[in-house]
């Protein structure tokens, strides 16, 4: 399901430059009708000095100028929303590789990959459910400088099939003097839904939220 575009903050702004551009006006209203009021009542003898409601006057007309630009800057950030959201829209249906060790588990199992920038003496895999338990282990690759995909299929050590949900991985690899080496970890979802927040759209891989700078590559997989 795609979660619609709020639109209440966006409601909110354009209701208050409504109503500053409509105060605005009749202020003004007023204060040209005082202004030709005391011009037309003014002691031909002794003219008033008119420097200050000119100047108020050039006031309104930079505040009047300021909310069409407001205005013209908010039509453009709901245009740009609005593309942003369409373009998120795409990814629904399409699997793609993020950055990070959480993925959606499926009756198609789970995908990670992870890189080592050099090479191990001893790599294990461990995958760890919602509850972060551990629910399976196994023995990773140890080649440094290229990508390990690993693929599983959902089951535990007993081989019995786990429920689908979120599911991490965690890539413990050790060199040849027992030191931690860091691994890159990529995830593998396939994209159900989109939603949307005052950051823009993010992707949904199924209970997991995937920020859309996170994301590196869409896969064939």
């Amino acid at each position: 399901m795609v979660d619609a575009v709020s639109t209440t903050s966006g409601a909110s702004i354009f209701q208050t430059q409504q109503t500053t551009e409509e105060r605005l006006e009749d202020e003004r209203d007023q204060f040209l009708t005082l202004f030709l009021t005391q011009l037309q009542n003014q002691d031909p003898t002794s003219p008033m000095d008119t420097n200050e409601m000119t100047n108020q006057l050039v006031q309104f007309t930079a505040v009047e100028q300021q909310i069409e630009t407001n205005k013209s800057l908010a039509s453009l950030v709901a245009a740009q929303a609005a593309n942003s959201n369409a373009s998120a829209v795409n990814y629904i249906g399409e699997n793609v590789i993020f950055n990070g060790n959480n993925t959606n588990l499926t009756d198609a199992g789970a995908s990670w990959g992870y890189m080592l920038p050099s090479e191990a003496n001893t790599t294990t895999i461990n995958i760890f459910n919602a509850a972060r338990e551990l629910v399976y282990s196994e023995t990773g690759q140890t080649t440094a400088g290229e990508r390990h995909e690993f693929n599983w299929d959902g089951t535990d050590a007993n081989g019995e099939k786990l429920p689908n949900g979120p599911y991490s991985i965690q890539v413990n690899a050790l060199d040849a003097d027992n030191e931690g080496i860091t691994a890159e970890v990529e995830a593998v979802g396939l994209v159900t839904g989109v939603v949307t927040g005052e950051n823009g759209p993010s992707l949904m891989v199924g209970k997991i939220i995937v920020e859309m700078n996170e994301v590196t590559r869409v896969s064939a997989i």
